[in-house]
């Protein structure tokens, strides 16, 4: 079920149409099938790995995937339907690594990553989902669908981040010049290191390792919200160049994909 289930979500990235199963089978699915299924997918893709995104949960849970080349996107840009599925948008910073961090005897800790960092920049995440369930489904299957990301759109890198407080960072979100969502330290967190931390660490665990010229994007400072086809989303830091990407208009053939 497992190759079924990849191959599935592969045939959606391609197209933008969506993969239908009961809930009781996406519930099923164990962490270890759920990374499998990630793996199958990227190799299918046949993408490099560019970046990865991570979240740790209220709940202690770290979940992560990886992010393929195609999907990571320069800004200014405008992206197709396939691409922005569903609309979702999250103002994030991601880092940019500039060598490959190197543990020390217990793992990593947090001076092995600053050390890696090249810099930071503000990006836009673009949410999608390759399930029918669309963002009602069960996590683990969300690992599956390589945790929702439809694309990963970053500005220019700043290389003077490390006295950027990031737990009381300015972000704003606007659509179509309308503010949509202004915070000071909206992110769940706030210790964007630490959770680079966490993530270096599950990935050795995994045998995988964060590579030079990977970006890795830390979660939502505005929360998520959704915009529609012919709008333009703006993600503005303080501190940080802005993130432009504009959502080309389509006709929505709405077909899913059955799992059998």
């Amino acid at each position: 079920m497992a190759s079924v289930i990849a191959q599935k979500l592969v045939a959606a990235h391609r197209s933008g149409q969506r993969v239908s199963a009961e809930v009781s089978v996406l519930q099923a699915l164990s962490r270890a099938q759920a990374l499998s299924i990630q793996d199958e997918v990227v190799s299918a893709l046949s993408f490099p790995v560019v970046g990865w995104k991570v979240a740790a949960l209220p709940d202690g849970d770290l979940i992560s995937a990886p992010i393929v080349e195609s999907r990571l996107l320069r800004s200014p840009t405008s992206i197709s339907p396939v691409i922005f599925g569903l609309g979702g948008v999250e103002c994030e910073i991601a880092f940019r690594f500039a060598k490959e961090p190197v543990p020390g005897r217990n793992g990593f800790a947090r001076e092995h990553i600053i050390e890696a960092i090249g810099g930071a920049c503000a990006a836009v995440e673009v949410v999608d989902s390759r399930w029918a369930t669309t963002f009602s489904t069960p996590r683990n299957a969300m690992i599956a669908d390589l945790l929702s990301n439809g694309a990963l759109v970053v500005g220019s890198v700043n290389s003077n981040w490390r006295n950027v407080a990031f737990e009381t960072l300015r972000a704003r979100l606007v659509i179509n010049g309308t503010t949509i969502c202004q915070d000071t330290g909206g992110h769940p967190d706030g210790d964007l290191i630490g959770l680079l931390v966490m993530l270096a660490n599950d990935l050795r665990n995994r045998g995988l390792a964060l590579r030079p010229g990977e970006f890795v994007t830390t979660g939502s400072y505005t929360g998520f919200h959704t915009a529609n086809p012919g709008d333009e989303i703006l993600a503005e830091f303080d501190g940080f160049a802005s993130v432009s990407v504009t959502f080309n208009s389509f006709e929505n053939s709405g077909e899913i994909y059955a799992l059998r």
